[in-house]
């Protein structure tokens, strides 16, 4: 072979070779759709920061990506996913149909020509150790226009022990001694899994700051979501015009992830950099509660210009974290921020009752101090509260008694002045006033006691101290979860209707709330126990059967520390209703021989009842 063929050769292997060589040293300039941007990044690899081990002092840690320079998966290490049998790190951010937290997205330059760079590996050159022993990472993104050098990007990501906040900046220095127009979006937090196997309680929200330093949160449920179209995305519009946005989260029912966009200046709360502000559901197969959807956030900066050599820093900070009222009270920056509106309680009418809820929340955590037993404490609130309420039920339950036996008397009068509703009226209330009875009075503790028990169960529901919390050690080991008595075979969750019911456990609590319903239920008064109407009794009979077979369904698969507040509640109300009916039979007695029951201002001692003057005298 002659030295020329060789040479042409071996020119043409060192060009393959140059060739591979900057495909797998540098990511090939990847022209974007309007052919002028591109993007040098480098090989995909994932850096770990902070920690999840026993004994460290990091809250979570973070594996980060090189895809987008992002947050692949992030794990706290305070809390575990619950699994009874190998309990693992709870991971709290995790991707999402192919996206992840805090990636970069559409990089814009001139408002036309732009780039997707999360569809590219940033380079880094792994993660370092503070002096302090915080962690941080980097990641660089060089932009090109027309093939030049223009903008690099640099991406640093830091944790610091005993924190939630994670601090993200971004860098951006213009290489050139040309004027750009740019803005760019971010990957808000993503991928937070439901925690309650019922209720998926998941939301989006928005702070705004008001001109007068009022901070209010608007909220999106993941249901409220699925329903925007197109593209199943909401724009978080402020509440009020002049409104200043302050940050975004993503949470479920007991853990928050807060993004929050850092201002330039250290008096302002608001950055006043973001315009775009989005909630994202994503649902991958299209079919509703299927159990795959899951809830994101995007920001957008304002368009801003950077001159010649110019440099430019955006800073963020992500909160991820339990969602606790004394966390966020007693953190100086917590507390300035307002984070604290991301605490929902999701019960009916949970929210207008928002600051009775926190009261009893903080009455429980006092009484856990003592009691070291949140179970226990659960029971005792439920019991201590009905004594309290005891004499208004008390007064209740009489009046409805009352009640129950004028019924023959009071359709006797709707008979007789059917035609004459207001002559009606009349003769109800004094039949009513005669014997001492009161519909009102009957209602009316009915709604003194529903503020705090309303308040009762969304604090049990919202608190995340209760989740992983133990009653017993052999039955009840998680006060947020159901109380499975023991594991039921995989098919039973094949059977049509029932299965989604039952689930994967047998639990015993819901079974008994439903036995103690019925019992309370068949003490109840009965308005109708002596009347006439036939039908109205044949109703109240079958909801004697229903609505405890209904409750037990109902919560059958509920958070054991709801349906222990409520069995303690219902077992409290049977034994109430039994000591006022014996109360109740021993004064009907005392009158059928004659004797009536005094005050104590007479000694508490039983006198003859006086008989009645035949004629009244003049």
């Amino acid at each position: 072979m002659k030295i020329e063929d060789l040479r042409f050769k071996g020119g043409i292997f060192l060009l393959v070779a140059l060739f591979l060589l900057c495909c797998v040293g540098l990511q090939a300039a990847e022209v974007s759709e309007s052919g002028k941007i591109s993007a040098l990044g480098g090989q995909g690899q994932t850096v770990s920061i902070g920690s999840t081990e026993k004994g460290s002092r990091f809250k979570f840690q973070l594996d980060l990506t090189s895809k987008g320079a992002a947050i692949g998966t992030a794990a706290l290490s305070e809390f575990n996913d619950r699994n009874p049998k190998v309990p693992k790190p709870l991971r709290i951010l995790g991707p999402v149909a192919g996206a992840v937290s805090m990636a970069n997205g559409n990089f814009t330059i001139a408002d036309v020509n732009y780039i997707d760079l999360s569809r590219y590996d940033w380079e880094s050159s792994g993660a370092a150790t503070e002096a302090d022993g915080s962690q941080k990472v980097s990641f660089q993104m060089m932009i090109q226009v027309d093939g030049i050098d223009a903008v690099k990007l640099t991406k640093t990501y830091k944790v610091v022990p005993d924190s939630y906040l994670i601090d993200c900046d971004v860098l951006l220095e213009n290489l050139t001694n040309s004027n750009y127009k740019i803005k760019f979006n971010i990957n808000g937090p993503m991928g937070i899994a439901k925690e309650d196997v019922r209720m998926d309680s998941r939301t989006v929200a928005a702070a705004f700051v008001e001109p007068t330093g009022k901070i209010n949160a608007t909220k999106w449920t993941i249901g409220k979501l699925a329903k925007k179209q197109p593209g199943n995305i909401e724009p978080l519009v402020a509440p009020k015009a002049g409104d200043k946005f302050l940050w975004a989260s993503a949470a479920n029912k007991y853990f928050a992830a807060i993004l929050y966009p850092v201002p330039a200046e250290p008096e302002n709360l608001s950055a006043g950099w973001i315009s775009a502000k989005k909630g994202i559901i994503s649902d991958p197969d299209a079919k509703k509660n299927s159990g795959d959807e899951n809830i994101a956030i995007s920001l957008g900066t304002d368009t801003f210009e950077m001159t010649a050599w110019d440099t430019r820093e955006f800073k963020f900070q992500l909160f991820l974290g339990p969602k606790k009222k004394d966390l966020f009270e007693e953190n100086e920056f917590y507390n300035k921020l307002g984070f604290i509106n991301v605490i929902d309680f999701r019960a009916c009418f949970g929210n207008l009752f928002r600051p009775l809820s926190f009261l009893v929340l903080a009455i429980m955590k006092w009484m856990y101090g003592w009691i070291g037993n949140y179970g226990i404490v659960i029971i005792i609130f439920v019991l201590v509260t009905r004594i309290l309420l005891h004499p208004i039920t008390k007064k209740s339950q009489i009046s409805m008694m009352s009640m129950s036996k004028l019924a023959p008397k009071a359709e006797e009068i709707k008979k007789k002045y059917a035609d004459n509703k207001a002559e009606q009226s009349k003769q109800m209330m004094s039949l009513y006033k005669e014997h001492g009875a009161s519909p009102i009075l009957g209602c009316l503790p009915m709604f003194l006691q529903m503020p705090i028990w309303i308040a009762l169960y969304s604090a049990i529901y919202a608190s995340v101290d209760l989740r992983g919390a133990a009653f017993l050690p052999f039955w009840i080991t998680d006060l947020s979860s159901p109380d499975a008595l023991f594991q039921l075979p995989a098919a039973v969750e094949t059977i049509p209707f029932l299965g989604s019911f039952i689930g994967d456990s047998f639990n015993l609590l819901p079974i008994l709330l439903g036995v103690s319903m019925f019992m309370q239920q068949k003490l109840m008064p009965s308005s109708s126990a002596s009347s006439a109407n036939s039908q109205m009794a044949q109703q109240q009979k079958m909801m004697l059967w229903m609505m405890p077979i209904m409750m037990m369904l109902f919560l059958y698969r509920a958070p054991s520390g709801l349906n222990l507040y409520i069995m303690a509640s219902t077992a409290g109300g049977v034994l109430e209703q039994y000591i006022i009916r014996k109360h109740i039979r021993e004064k009907e007695a005392l009158e059928a021989v004659g004797l009536v029951s005094v005050t104590s201002k007479t000694g508490g001692k039983l006198k003859k009842k006086k008989p009645k003057p035949p004629f009244k005298t003049m």
